[in-house]
């Protein structure tokens, strides 16, 4: 066989190979979503057990649940040893914990809650018309937690922001969603004051709930018209950038909003603008698609610099899977 020929042959397998791959993820997706939404993932976590333990403690569907279990022991996300099934080990800090820095677990479920709208794509590439996301907003708490995680470690490393929120200072969430990010940093940085504002009557119904009985204040509004001055410390801005329609207005009220020395914490996934084929950037390449539904897109490093351009000391700080958190100085 010539030489080319053989290249061609191997290429070709490895083609398969990778497509093959992308078609059983799929299915690998809905193992865990469905494992985190049924409370299976969570029971054999606690405690080894078989599978007619594990039907009878959840009150499930035999089959169900049957089918669940052989396809979570191919996929590996579970092991059987003598008639009982365990948790591979790494799966409970991937999948169930939320503050482990290798947690995935809202990814899958924020993916295949998503897939149930994508019936839509068809009319998007033949008309153009786009879809809210606001039917989906389970689906945006599920992702967000990891970047809520991220951020507040990220924060325990920078001795500035650390110190400000733990003597007590102020934060501005815009585009607080249902108000999870302002919840966690209450229970950590106890001395400081928090405000969430998000446009959604419905996010911000469930942030008020979230905030109940805590020192935290939700108001309905937008980036684009907010009118505070000089109030803040931190303004904070978590995947809520990209769906503005006039970003630099946003980032010119958040300018406003602080007090001079103040820092802008935004935290988006960004596009990569070379190396479009590497496996860190495969998740965002993807994800594109889901924003276009939205009706939005991913912006770059260099277009969230010009944002900032009247800010000092902008800096960028990967977070993992082109995600990132960009800080800078009023």
């Amino acid at each position: 066989m010539a030489q080319a020929d053989l290249s061609r042959l191997k290429a070709r397998s490895a083609d398969l190979a990778r497509l093959w791959g992308y078609s059983i993820g799929f299915y690998g997706v809905w193992l865990a979503h469905l494992g985190r939404q049924t409370g299976l993932l969570e029971r054999l976590a606690r405690r080894p057990v078989s599978i007619n333990e594990l039907v009878s403690a959840a009150n499930m569907h035999h089959p169900a649940v049957q089918a669940w279990c052989s396809a979570a022991m191919s996929y590996g996300l579970v092991i059987e040893k003598k008639g009982k099934l365990h948790l591979k080990p790494g799966m409970e800090a991937m999948l169930l914990e939320r503050k482990n820095p290798d947690y995935l677990g809202g990814q899958f479920s924020y993916l295949a809650l998503r897939s149930l709208k994508y019936g839509a794509f068809e009319e998007l590439f033949l008309s153009g018309r786009t879809r809210a996301m606001s039917s989906t907003l389970g689906a945006i708490e599920q992702a967000t937690d990891w970047d809520h995680y991220a951020f507040l470690a990220a924060v325990r490393r920078d001795e500035k922001l650390r110190q400000l929120l733990f003597r007590g200072c102020r934060l501005l969430d815009v585009g607080c969603g249902t108000g999870s990010l302002l919840a966690k940093m209450n229970e950590e940085y106890p001395e400081s004051s928090f405000m969430g504002i998000d446009p959604s009557n419905k996010a911000v119904a469930k942030a008020r709930h979230t905030a109940k009985c805590k020192p935290i204040k939700i108001t309905k509004q937008a980036g684009e018209s907010m009118t505070f001055e000089n109030e803040f410390d931190i303004v904070y801005l978590g995947e809520s950038l990209y769906a503005a329609k006039d970003k630099q207005k946003v980032v010119s009220n958040c300018r406003r909003a602080l007090k001079k020395g103040g820092t802008i914490a935004i935290v988006e996934g960004l596009m990569p603008e070379s190396n479009l084929r590497s496996n860190d950037n495969m998740l965002i390449m993807g994800m594109q698609l889901d924003f276009a539904l939205q009706g939005y897109r991913f912006m770059t490093k260099r277009e969230v610099a010009r944002l900032l351009a009247k800010f000092f000391r902008v800096h960028f700080k990967d977070l993992g899977g082109s995600v990132y958190l960009v800080t800078a100085t009023k």
